[in-house]
This record gives C-alpha cells, structure tokens and sequence, in this order.
C-alpha cells in the first residue's frame, strides 16, 4: 500500500504540493493527471524518495524518507527522462539486474519485445541513445524489476505505436495485486490502462474518482488525442499528438 500523508512541497515561492493525502491499495492502477506544473511529477519524485517533503510518504508501512532502502524495495520507476548516464548500456543493464537479483536475459527479452536490440546497443552510451531508445530502455529496466510497484512518469511520450502497444499490454499483465501509478497528460492514453484517476491542479487533489465517475474536462476531447489500436491487439496502441 502507498500512502501520502499530508504532503507538501515548496519551490522557493512556488508551492508544488499542497497538504496531499491519498492512499493506493494493492490491485489499483491509479493514473495521476493535470497540465503541466500540477504536481504530478513532484508527488512521484517524492514517492521514489528524490525529493524531502513536508508530511510522510510510506510504501507497505515503511517511511521512504526515513529507510528507503527497505521502502523502495518493492518499488520500479521510469522516469520521464533518463539521466544523461556515461556508461554503456551493457554495463547499466547488468548492474541493474544484479542490485533486483534479476536475470539479463530477461531484460534483453523485454528490450526486445519493445523493439530495442540491447546487444546491438551494448556498447553505446546511455546518454548517446536516441530518445525513442532511451525510453525503451527504461521501459525494459522497469518491467524487468518485477515490483509489487510500479511507477511510470509519462511513460511513452518517446515510444512509437507498436512500442507503445507492447509496453501496454506488458504493464496490462502484472499481477492482479500490484500496483501501478502512472503519470501523464494524455487523458485518453490512460483511460485503458486504470481504473481509478487522480487529477491535481496548483498541487492539490481536486479530483479522486473511479475512471467511470471521472468529471473528464475539455483536455479529453481533444481531437489531439487519438489513440490507434494494433491490430488484433486487445489494449490501446500508440497515440498521436499532445505530447509534453
């Protein structure tokens, strides 16, 4: 369970996060929206322990701020933007699957199921990756972990459709009793991967509702906002438009 207690944030006269409480049950798949400047991205940033904030953030009882290492455990993260890493591809992936105890040729497997060829890519450094290969990648890492949490921040902005259909329908088949937050401006991208959605504005919760009771504004009308099926696919494709 993720629960934020009373959470705040402030960016020099800028109050990011405004006194947020909300709690995420095993099972949910929760989607944080807002424009841009909302607090989506700062409530995940303190989630991941990145950043101190006023209040408690806890993940299954334990205070990320005060034992991370015992908080995060269960936790993946895909940012929205890789760090701008020196070291080759081959060298993070190993010591990402080494410090999850996870197998590297389970994360080339889901590179590949993505589209990236990671043994094509070994030597090349992360920062050196284009941005649709650095989305890939971090897509792979993150699935790859097998967390009871999964944490994604505008997840496929930089993944082209059949990338996007994969990366659906993989997040799609996690456990029944994990968790998925996920971060994103696009309003009818998420509607097929949540049932419950968390709308932020000025960083407070102004919304909390079932994707069925969900008061959807203008942003979901949007002609912008198209989404593509694969063909015999089940789950939302790619979508155009209305990027960050």
């Amino acid at each position: 369970m993720i629960s934020f207690q009373n959470v705040s944030k402030t960016f020099g006269r800028v109050r990011a996060l405004d006194a947020v409480s909300l709690d995420i049950k095993p099972g949910e798949r929760v989607a944080l929206v807002g424009t841009n400047g909302s607090g989506k991205t700062t409530l995940l940033r303190a989630l991941c322990g990145l950043l101190r904030v006023e209040g408690r953030v806890t993940l299954f009882g334990s205070d990320v701020a005060r034992e991370p290492q015992v908080a995060l455990r269960s936790l993946a993260c895909m940012p929205q933007v890789a760090p701008p890493l020196d070291a080759p591809v081959r060298e993070l992936v190993n010591a990402f699957c080494a410090l999850r105890s996870r197998d590297a040729a389970a994360c080339r497997q889901r590179a590949r199921r993505l589209g990236l060829d990671l043994e094509a890519v070994a030597k090349t450094r992360v920062r050196d990756l284009s941005g649709g290969m650095k989305q890939k990648l971090l897509a792979a890492l993150a699935l790859t972990a097998e967390a009871p949490v999964l944490v994604c921040d505008e997840p496929t902005a930089n993944l082209d459709a059949e990338a996007r259909s994969v990366f659906f329908e993989d997040v799609l088949g996690r456990p029944d009793n994990s968790i998925l937050v996920l971060c994103s401006h696009r309003v009818d991208e998420v509607r097929h991967l949540v049932q419950r959605v968390v709308q932020l504005e000025e960083g407070r919760v102004v919304q909390d509702a079932t994707l069925e009771n969900m008061q959807w504004g203008a942003q979901a009308a949007s002609p912008d906002n198209v989404i593509a099926l694969r063909p015999g696919s089940h789950v939302a494709g790619g979508l155009h438009g209305g990027g960050r």
